[in-house]
């Protein structure tokens, strides 16, 4: 895969060549497993294993004796090849490779060190697994790290090649981490230099994709002007990938023939696993015509229903998408009083997409009122107890990838788990505690708050922020100057309200003629399902009049208040009259009255069937 322009070395390759002269020994940490860019001729490159890029630029360097050693290969002659070099270790190569050991590498950098001549390199691959314990090294582990931290100090540089520099017979160790090999031979060791190698950035996945979109169905008879934008587009939406995923991604478009200009549905594949866009899928008309189904579950939000539809809209239809596609489909902040709705219409949403309302994922935030229960959400970190298991958010998320995600009352949430919020809401990507990234491009984030309704008083009191009586425009703008207050000054997280934006959706409060509407959908509702159990109940008027006065005299806890009231006042004494009456099924009861007191009563006659 090669491909044309001007190619920079990678950072870590600078450091190394510049810092050969001046060290004994490297350990190179970090992305070490991935490909890494190699120039193979002026303005000409190519993606290869470490294991080639490595020798490359040491050879580049001036090294004319090479050698590299893993605990499954034992050791292999890379420079030159006949295993001349080996043999100068004190090892038998008669085909360039040699088996050994921990025991035998402790002895062989000992040799190494002090041979002659030209400057030599031995690689240590997969040195992380040289040790079992860090805190507990075995003797054979001790001895070589205390052997290689003494040649470390007692290595001479020597002038070598025609500008005659100097140069010492190099170590160079690959770990995955740099905490893998014991503090005491690399912290504060100036004669041992620790390289970090990062993730590719986009200047490398642009010069590996370059070769990669030739290759992809629809690429040989494209215009120049559309490969470019594929180009782009491909390196934007791989962003924190390695290039040995993007070869993936490639490989995975051709195989399933995904044309080149549809690279980002290969991408979306390889991240989630999903084969096909499921918002893509959505039934347009199905969306366009959802204002009346979401307005019949959700009563006199009617603004909040619009807004939330927009939002929606733009899910399905990608406007306004982030050029990486890595963000969530859509994010909602649904604030109010309680029992306004909120919940409710998350729920309505998630039946709209889903055709299920109990399809979405949902996570009540008081229990994580802790400072460590972010390991909940995302897993514990290696060496604590479930790391195994994961988080639930991310084992959710990884699952079922397209879905709805609701945190309830979100102010409750330690302000650690918010810092997870903003990764979530800023590259829609997410590190689970195994350091798994998983994904929620395709996934629909609503938070809900009671932020707002309530301050609190210099004593430390609770008073209401807001009233019923105020009209609406008031109570907005009072509940929206509350969450910026909250998340700027009382929780400094100004950067997770940014994120959010505008999609802050302030409800109003149940007005009377609101909560009409309510209490005649539940009541309709609860005799509906009694005639399903085989009772025909209806009620008079006087006793409807009777049972709407009592459920509505209170509107402050909203829809959820109404429910209640309905079930103290007519279901529970409506079973109670049904079976101390002894009412069969199949026979029409009359409710006639209704009495309140220390607990409701019901007379019930019977009427004969028509």
């Amino acid at each position: 895969m090669v491909q044309e322009g001007s190619t920079e070395k990678a950072r870590w390759l600078r450091d190394l060549a510049r810092f050969l002269p001046l060290r004994s020994q490297f350990v190179l940490s970090g992305n070490t497993r991935d490909l890494q860019i190699l120039e193979v001729a002026p303005g000409q490159a190519t993606a290869a294993p470490l294991s080639r890029v490595l020798p490359d630029a040491l050879k580049e360097a001036g090294y004319t004796r090479i050698a590299s050693f893993d605990l499954l290969n034992g050791f292999r002659a890379v420079e030159p090849s006949d295993g001349s070099f080996l043999t100068q270790l004190g090892l038998t190569a008669p085909n360039g490779t040699a088996a050994g050991g921990i025991d035998l590498l402790s002895a062989a950098i000992e040799r190494h060190v002090a041979l002659d001549g030209t400057p030599a390199a031995l690689i240590v691959d997969f040195a992380s697994r040289l040790i079992v314990r860090n805190e507990a090294l075995a003797p054979a582990e001790h001895q070589l790290f205390s052997r290689a931290s003494i040649l470390s100090h007692s290595a001479r540089a020597r002038p070598a090649g025609e500008r005659r520099q100097p140069f010492y017979n190099t170590i160079v160790w690959i770990v995955d981490k740099e905490g893998d090999l014991p503090d005491w031979f690399l912290v504060g060791n100036p004669k041992v230099r620790h390289i970090p190698i990062g993730r590719p950035d986009h200047i490398a996945r642009r010069a590996m994709i370059r070769s990669l979109v030739r290759g992809l169905p629809g690429a040989q008879d494209a215009a120049q002007s559309e490969l470019d934008k594929c180009i782009q587009g491909f390196v934007d939406e791989t962003e924190g990938l390695l290039l040995l995923d993007v070869s993936a991604v490639a490989q995975l478009a051709r195989s399933e023939a995904v044309t080149f200009d549809r690279i980002s549905d290969a991408v979306r594949r390889f991240k989630v696993g999903v084969t096909e866009d499921p918002w893509r899928r959505i039934s347009r008309d199905k969306i366009r015509t959802a204002d009346e189904f979401v307005r019949r579950r959700v009563k006199g939000q009617s603004h909040a229903v619009t807004h939330m539809l927009d939002i929606v809209k733009r899910a399905v239809t990608g406007i306004g998408q982030s050029p990486r596609g890595g963000r969530p489909r859509g994010v909602a902040f649904l604030a109010g009083p309680t029992g306004v709705g909120k919940t409710e219409l998350a729920k309505t949403i998630t039946s709209l997409l889903f055709g299920d309302e109990t399809a979405y994922i949902r996570f009540d935030m008081s229990e994580f009122s802790a400072e460590h229960s972010d390991q909940r959400l995302i897993g514990a970190p290696p060496g604590y107890v479930g790391y195994d298991v994961g988080g639930e958010l991310t084992n959710a998320i990884r699952e079922t990838p397209f879905s709805v995600v609701l945190f309830d009352e979100i102010e409750k949430a330690h302000p650690r788990i918010l810092d997870k919020f903003l990764q979530v809401l800023d590259d829609g990507v997410l590190t689970s505690g195994r350091g798994d990234r998983v994904y929620f491009s395709e996934a629909f984030i609503v938070f809900t708050s009671n932020l707002g309704i309530y301050v609190t008083d210099p004593s430390g009191g609770r008073l209401p922020n807001v009233t019923p009586e105020e009209p609406f425009e008031s109570v907005k703008t009072k509940v929206r100057s509350e969450i910026e207050k909250h998340f700027k000054q009382v929780l400094n997280r100004p950067e997770i309200l940014n994120r959010i934006g505008e999609n802050v959706i302030v409800f109003d409060f149940i007005r009377p003629e609101v909560a009409n509407e309510i209490f005649d959908q539940m009541v309709d509702a609860l005799l509906a399902d009694v005639r399903s159990l085989g009772y025909d109940v209806s009620l008079a008027k006087s006793a409807s009049d009777t049972l709407r006065g009592l459920c509505l005299a209170d509107l402050s806890n909203g829809g959820r208040g109404i429910r209640n009231q309905v079930e103290t006042h007519l279901v529970n004494p409506l079973s109670r009259a049904l079976f101390d009456g002894g009412a069969q099924t199949g026979c029409h009861y009359l409710i006639t009255e209704i009495g309140a007191g220390s607990s409701t009563t019901i007379r019930l006659e019977s009427e004969p069937s028509p």
